[in-house]
């Protein structure tokens, strides 16, 4: 096992936020379906999720209005956007293709086909690249001016999640056969290291950019791995006790969250050190929750996907803040740090939450 060889921080990142109002409820806006995935493109203040099986519904930030719907490949699973081009992307898991679509219009520019399985999607902004993870063992790499493969990366296993760095130019990829990450080189898209870590890394990981440490949940195991972007070596795993679920982080803090995966009983939130790597707070939740961060105002959000729960924390003192009621199931969520407002996925509406400084 590789160790870093000096501390990439050497001081506590200390974040004072003034916390003068509790988030609220603004709207529960109807939608047809379940819905997915949720991204926003915060320039242009719409908010695109998966519904049904080959749909990316379109919501007005503004209005808070749909203000439609765009019909995608089959099967319909993950979404990207790249907010400098205004371009939204839908992984089409059957029908094995990526959907290009004109965020201005909410047009299907084209259908990309990729590798079999499409799962996981990420966009580097900067040099105008989509990275899709193809179950079936690839990563394709989208030309975002010509909407044509640049190229198909084969790895074997099944490549299912994608974080980049915009700053180094470097995408991580799990995958979960081989239960490891690729590292890909942006500049030459090659792999420049496969990485081992925990069992079943099916969750996205999180990237803290000025530390360049990446954190990997482990579905199947009792520990989460920690790699040096820099050496592309691993520290000393962060041992939990539980299985994962889901994994957020706060660059502005230097804190991650980690969620457990419970078949039944009580969840666990654990709220991690990224100066030593040791846990800090734990908090039982929900046994089924979603979780999002948001770094604007150091507060992190737990939603209840057998409920219409949501809980609402401060990231300082880790205390349970307001209980909000979305709508059915509070599942996949969203945020836009322009606005500062929260987007949370139900069952047939999206619920709108305005967060405050």
């Amino acid at each position: 096992m590789v160790h870093f060889s000096k501390p990439l921080i050497q001081t506590k990142v200390q974040v004072k936020i003034k916390q003068t109002h509790n988030p609220q409820v603004i709207k529960i806006v109807p939608v047809a379906g379940q819905v997915g995935d949720i991204h926003v493109n915060s320039s242009t203040n719409r908010v695109y999720y998966v519904f049904g099986e080959n749909l990316v519904g379109v919501l007005d930030g503004n209005t808070n209005k749909v203000i439609g719907s765009v019909q995608t490949g089959d099967g319909a699973t993950f979404l990207a956007v790249n907010t400098r081009t205004n371009r939204i992307y839908s992984t089409n898991f059957r029908a094995a293709n990526v959907t290009v679509i004109n965020g201005k219009t909410n047009k299907v520019i084209t259908n990309v086909p990729v590798g079999e399985r499409p799962f996981g999607i990420a966009v580097h902004r900067i040099s105008n690249r989509i990275y899709v993870a193809n179950t079936s063992g690839t990563i394709s790499v989208i030309d975002g001016v010509t909407n044509r493969i640049l190229k198909t990366i084969k790895v074997g296993g099944s490549p299912a999640l994608i974080a980049i760095d915009e700053r180094t130019n470097r995408i991580y990829v799990t995958n979960v056969m081989k239960d490891s990450v690729h590292v890909i080189d942006g500049t030459t898209l090659s792999v420049i290291k496969t990485i081992k870590v925990g069992k079943n890394p099916i969750i996205m990981p999180g990237i803290i950019p000025e530390t360049n440490r990446i954190y990997v949940a482990n579905n199947l195991s009792r520990f989460a791995s920690v790699i040096s972007g820099t050496t592309l070596g691993k520290s000393k795993p962060i041992q939990l006790g539980k299985l994962q679920s889901e994994l957020a982080v706060n660059a502005l803090t230097n804190r991650i969250y980690l969620t457990s995966a419970q078949q039944e009983g009580k969840g666990k939130l654990f709220v991690v050190s990224g100066l030593t790597h040791t846990i800090t707070a734990t908090l039982s939740i929900p046994t089924f929750s979603s979780l999002l961060v948001n770094p604007l105002t150091n507060r992190y959000y737990v939603g209840d996907t057998d409920t219409r729960n949501l809980f609402v924390y401060n990231g300082l003192t880790n205390r349970l803040l307001v209980k909000l009621r979305t709508g059915q199931s509070a599942g996949s969520m969203a945020l836009n740090k322009r606005s500062n407002r929260i987007y949370v996925g139900n069952e047939n509406s999206i619920t709108v939450i305005q967060d405050y400084k």
